[in-house]
């Protein structure tokens, strides 16, 4: 029977959102208890009274449930148990497994909250809008900076291709990307690099003059905070290029270098050839990887964050192959980066489950590609939206309540295929689009995306921008609901609870305060009749009579 029962005083099950309170889960198969009441108190109170709360259902898989309740204690030290009730009676569960008459020693402990274990992201970055700018490939504002044999951008890339993009080209396009709802722009890899891509840096300390040098960054990083524009960059500290000064030394002075535990190398001399030392991937020898379990390491590549943090004066760092990298290298990069800025944001590129960094001494948040996994699944009709929706709650248990608005959803990257490629349908992709910006978690939008660009496999999704295509009808209606988006405390911070109502339909209530908003996502090419009531419709068409809603194929509305 407790193998049905799962909690533990730590991690997901018992964590601090406020200096005197704990959210406290615990998860139980599915259909065996009616309701869970928990018993809490002062760790240190041995009189006979005791506090209760009713926790409350806030995820299901098909599988299991997950309740929640936060239990507040104003000295800070707790002990608790629960009472499962179900039809045949009650039953009480312990740090001791299930006894009948629970007494103090058989409590769960959590002895104390201490400040730095409490779960706090930054606030001003909750539900917002991510835009991902490749910077060569968005817009040339100053072509005297271009490198030699740049294409013309209607073009196909290869691994090869420069188009000119550039800082002076975001600061044009600055008032487009606001267009779209977004508060932050996330950019590539910007450090000198002998790729195109820069995900192999040569020079951590020099910003590339092909993209306006350390000056034009800077301007780019002020106008966009005058138009309320976080700025955050793209830190690859897995691994340098080969041509780093770093790795040159080992090549050079072999068992002499005084970085030579700086990588992993296998034998002496190296020999990039052969490959002698692990690299990214274990699979491209132009990168080496870095030993960031060596303390030199993290201090050499945490001092380059906070020089570009305090220098530039950004908002955050989106951290590459970040599920690679030591814990302990991103602890102390944590630690010292919110002690230079307590709201910074710091996003893990994590493609599986993450937990082990999402406990608030590593990363705020992380690229949440489960999403896309399952939303891809939905959209080519291999599931259905009841599984859709158990798989989102299943990835979601894995994470404290207070990060679910902050998981980054996205439908495609510099490291997919284009969605609209994936899908080979313009209406579904868009869709889709529309989708993220109306569901909890922050959205990223690739750049291009809203204009229905294609790509295919690397380098082929990292294609130019076609500024020809901002005349889209379609891009008019991504901006009117990224703008909903921008304005709607709900949309933003609102929780989400799913709606089953058919199996090609995505539809969800958002509650915020005093304020509830439904979504209603038609995936099919039929028009769909919805029992439920709504006042009115404030994004998308759709038709309301007697209270029955007619939502239009491949069709998004919001109401109220």
């Amino acid at each position: 029977m407790e193998k049905d029962v799962v909690h533990f005083s730590d991690f997901n099950y018992a964590y601090a959102i406020l200096n005197d309170t704990l959210n406290i889960r615990i998860k139980v198969r599915n259909s065996i208890y009616d309701s869970i009441i928990i018993y809490y108190k002062n760790l240190y109170d041995h009189g006979p009274n005791i506090s209760s709360k009713a926790m409350v259902k806030i995820l299901d898989d098909g599988y299991h449930s997950l309740y929640e309740a936060a239990i507040q204690v104003k000295e800070k030290h707790f002990k608790y148990y629960f009472e499962l009730q179900k039809k045949s009676g009650i039953i009480n569960y312990t740090a001791d497994g299930f006894v009948e008459n629970p007494v103090a020693s058989n409590y769960f402990y959590f002895p104390f909250i201490n400040d730095d274990e409490i779960i706090s992201p930054p606030k001003w970055a909750e539900g917002e809008i991510i835009y991902q700018v490749l910077i060569d490939r968005f817009f040339d504002g100053d072509p005297s900076n271009n490198p030699q044999n740049c294409k013309p951008t209607d073009m196909l890339p290869d691994r090869e291709t420069y188009y000119g993009g550039d800082f002076k080209g975001i600061i044009k396009k600055l008032d487009y990307i606001k267009s779209l709802g977004t508060k932050i722009i996330y950019l590539s890899p910007l450090f000198l690099s002998p790729t195109y891509h820069k995900y192999d840096v040569k020079d951590y300390y020099k910003i590339e003059d092909i993209y306006g040098g350390e000056e034009g960054l800077i301007e780019l990083v002020q106008a966009a905070h005058d138009k309320d524009i976080k700025i955050i960059l793209d830190c690859v500290f897995n691994h340098c290029s080969v041509e780093n000064e770093l790795f040159q030394d080992v090549i050079k002075n072999g068992k002499n270098s005084k970085y030579k535990d700086w990588f992993f190398i296998e034998n002496f001399p190296v020999n990039v050839e052969k490959c002698n030392y692990d690299t990214f991937a274990g699979l491209v020898p132009t990168m080496p990887k870095f030993n960031t379990s060596n303390q030199e390491v993290i201090k050499y590549l945490t001092d380059v964050a906070v020089y570009w943090t305090k220098k530039l004066n950004i908002d955050g760092w989106r951290l590459d192959v970040s599920d690679e990298v030591a814990c302990r290298f991103w602890r102390e990069f944590n630690r010292r980066l919110k002690e230079i800025n307590p709201e910074i944001l710091i996003i893990g590129e994590v493609w599986n489950h993450a937990t082990k960094w999402m406990q608030g001494d590593q990363f705020d948040t992380i690229t949440n590609y489960k999403y896309r996994k399952w939303l891809i699944d939905f959209v080519s009709e291999t599931i259905d939206s009841t599984i859709f929706w158990k798989q989102l709650s299943r990835n979601k248990m894995l994470y404290k309540t207070p990060t679910f608005n902050y998981l980054v959803n996205l439908v495609g990257s510099h490291d997919t295929i284009r969605f609209n490629t994936l899908l080979n349908n313009d209406k579904l992709h868009y869709l889709a689009l529309a989708l993220i910006l109306t569901m909890d978690g922050i959205p990223l939008i690739y750049y291009g995306d809203e204009v229905g660009l294609e790509g295919g496999d690397d380098p082929d999704n990292r294609r130019a921008f076609r500024w020809e295509d901002t005349s889209k009808e379609e891009l008019k209606q991504i901006q009117a609901i990224g703008q909903l988006r921008a304005n709607s405390c709900t949309l933003k911070k609102g929780s989400i609870i799913p709606l089953c109502i058919d199996p090609q339909i995505i539809a969800f209530q958002r509650k915020y305060k005093n304020e509830t908003l439904l979504v209603i996502a038609n995936f099919s090419d039929q028009i769909k009749t919805i029992n439920i009531k709504i006042n009115e419709i404030v994004y998308g068409q759709g038709h309301i009579i007697n209270g029955v809603i007619k939502v239009n194929p491949y069709t998004l509305i919001v109401g109220k």
